[in-house]
């Protein structure tokens, strides 16, 4: 029969073992040799003393050592054992013929694969061969796993303690070490509250009912949220965690394992995301008023326009003595004062008029405030803080210095009358990223240098309901006021490029900052040539195309007085089908831009293409950035805005005609 190897269940499916005998007596090395190799075993070298016996086994690479425990010189067989397995796993079996007390607990502590007294018979000895190699195999097995598991532990991404049933730990690796501040060498041998010391909200040590809960329950118990692990300096990290028990063959629950882990990078991500989150939400929920805004403004722009143009045509068959004038102009003033409503719903949705200049904003800053000077409380004390060197800023002066009175009127109320301090101040400054993307409102702006403006107060401040909404059209929470004044400034800065950020603690002030792109100051344009004529009147046929029927009787009624023979379309594709049919030798078209079925944008491309020299006035309740590149083509073209007067039209249409 051939000795069984490491993997297989004969020894017939290899080759023979290699066996090495250290015997100090040649007559019973002899036989041993021969038995073995009677046996199937190679026999790859012998030795009578423990030191030659190192050197052979070492050199041989052998499977096996069958060695007599007393050799003849100093060093015997035990301590030949102990040596070997300090330098591999060779398994050692012992023949001896001594059998005391002392002798076995001396070899015992090599921990031998097998003990065979003499004399012995060649079925034992092959027994014990055969035992030891299976024993040899299965530990070999063992230690893989082990090794496998330890390598495992050392490198899951999670921390992991087990304890026994008494709670004591009985394993910890890295990143629990790593996480709690305890080695291994510390943590082993201690209660599990002591090295992983989790505390609630009420600052109670709550490893042990959890300990206890998962013991009794016998199921995975999950510690919870708002966790937090108290280290071994003192820090407290939040937790993600749960504690499960650990049973044996026959289920028995002998103690339990908790995996853990560090939450405190996840926690900055889940907060960021949610801050991200809610920073989308608002952008949305603000664009999307502003959507509704434009389109609340744009159509009363329309319906004013009908107000303006007929209540100034009025004025101009009304003798000057006449009582009725009186009546038209207020009517008029109070469609112009609508119309600035409308205007500042467009700036809120980012779309009002704009005439870009550059500013220098220190100026502009103490212009404002010397208006502002009658507009606010003589209760409140309005400092300047201007910064030196400041660049300029490319924008619309009035829309700018609108921005800065709404935010001191706005910070003079909240002091409700009574005694305070209003600060206005300007820098030029560098913002970093994790700063700007607190901006509540306004553009996604990059790291870098920004023209900032504050507006700090000492009043009242918002509680966290009101900041919620403070830029939402027509929310106030004054008893009068249209609630279209922060709207307004945050429509206007967003349009601007900029951001706004607000800070605002009740009953400790609020504080507004604007953050402005600053630009290379550059050469103004020219002013653009006036024309002031009450006797101007045109010529020919002029083409109105609108689809708001009031509006093309209107206009049909103004151009008239100025001249014109008018003719007028309901829509975008009749509106082109006249001009390409040139039904009359227009002289100027009014196209409205916004219309169903075809909208005034096509109808002017595709009259540009075919009549590039067609001199055309772009309206719309919209302000002129929908038309910006339209009016840069190069062709004869203007843009009003609804809703206008006689005399604005006929401004525009001079300019155009001359």
């Amino acid at each position: 029969m051939m000795p069984i190897q490491e993997g297989d269940s004969s020894a017939s499916s290899r080759t023979s073992l290699k066996v090495f005998i250290v015997e100090d007596e040649s007559l019973v090395a002899m036989d041993l040799e021969e038995r073995l190799i009677k046996m199937g075993y190679e026999v790859a070298g012998m030795a009578d003393n423990g030191v030659e016996a190192l050197e052979g086994i070492l050199r041989e690479n052998v499977d096996l050592v069958v060695m007599d425990i007393h050799l003849r010189d100093g060093i015997d067989g035990v301590d030949v054992a102990a040596n070997l397995r300090k330098a591999s796993n060779i398994p050692v079996i012992f023949i001896t013929a001594h059998a005391d007390e002392v002798t076995l607990r001396r070899a015992g502590q090599t921990e031998p694969f097998g003990y065979v007294l003499k004399p012995f018979d060649e079925r034992e000895l092959r027994a014990t061969i055969e035992m030891a190699l299976y024993r040899h195999r299965a530990e070999t097995r063992l230690r893989k796993v082990e090794r496998w598991l330890a390598t495992t532990l050392r490198s899951i991404g999670d921390g992991v303690i087990a304890t026994d049933d008494k709670g004591i730990i009985t394993l910890i690796n890295p990143l629990a070490e790593s996480v709690t501040g305890w080695s291994c060498y510390e943590a082993i041998g201690r209660p599990l509250e002591e090295v992983l010391a989790i505390y609630g909200e009420d600052g109670t040590n709550e490893t042990p009912a959890f300990y206890a809960e998962a013991m009794k329950a016998g199921v995975t118990i999950h510690m919870g949220e708002s966790k937090r692990l108290r280290t071994k300096d003192g820090h407290e990290v939040p937790l993600d965690d749960s504690i499960s028990p650990i049973r044996d063959d026959d289920g028995r629950i002998t103690g339990c394992v908790v995996v853990f882990r560090d939450c405190t990078n996840s926690k900055k991500l889940q907060e960021e995301r949610r801050r991200l989150e809610t920073k989308m939400q608002e952008t949305q929920r603000l664009e999307s008023l502003g959507v509704l805004a434009a389109g609340i403004a744009h159509d009363f722009n329309n319906l004013l326009t009908v107000v303006t143009m007929n209540a100034s045509l009025a004025k101009s068959f009304v003798p000057q003595e006449s009582p009725v004038l009186r009546s038209l102009t207020d009517i008029q003033a109070a469609a112009e004062r609508a119309a600035q409503l409308c205007n500042q719903m467009l700036a809120y949705a980012g779309q009002g008029p704009v005439s870009m200049e550059d500013i220098c904003i220190n100026e502009l800053t103490r212009d404002t405030a010397q208006l502002l000077t009658t507009a606010i409380s003589k209760k409140t004390a309005l400092s300047l803080d201007l910064g030196d060197n400041m660049p300029k800023v490319k924008g619309d002066r009035s829309q700018l210095q609108q921005v800065i009175m709404n935010l001191v009127i706005n910070a003079s109320e909240s002091l409700q009358d009574l005694p305070g301090k209003i600060k206005l101040k300007t820098r030029y400054m560098h913002v970093d990223q994790a700063y700007l993307e607190q901006c509540r409102a306004g553009n996604t702006l990059l790291e870098g240098d920004y023209l900032m403006i504050e507006v700090k107060d000492t009043g009242e401040g918002m509680p966290p309901e009101v900041m919620a909404r403070i830029f939402d059209p027509f929310f106030t929470t004054k008893f009068t006021g249209r609630g279209l004044g922060l709207a307004a400034v945050l429509g206007i800065v967003r349009s601007h490029g900029g951001g706004l950020s607000v800070n605002s603690i009740s009953g400790a002030g609020t504080t507004f900052r604007i953050y402005m792109p600053a630009c290379a100051e550059v050469e103004k344009l020219a002013e653009a040539e006036q024309f002031h004529s009450t006797s101007w009147l045109g010529t020919g046929y002029a083409l109105i195309v609108d689809d708001e029927a009031t509006i093309r009787m209107a206009g049909q009624a103004v151009l008239s007085h100025l001249g014109f023979q008018v003719d007028t379309a309901e829509d975008g594709m009749r509106g082109l089908e006249k001009i390409l049919r040139q039904s009359f030798n227009y002289k100027v078209v009014l196209l409205d831009l916004t219309m169903p079925n075809l909208d005034g944008r096509e109808v002017y491309k595709i009259v540009r293409e075919r009549m590039p020299h067609l001199p055309i006035i772009i309206m719309s309740g919209y302000s002129s950035h929908q038309a910006t590149d339209l009016m840069n083509d190069g062709g004869p073209t203007s843009f009003i805005q609804k809703p206008f007067t006689v005399d604005t039209i006929k401004e525009k249409l001079m300019a155009l005609l001359g």
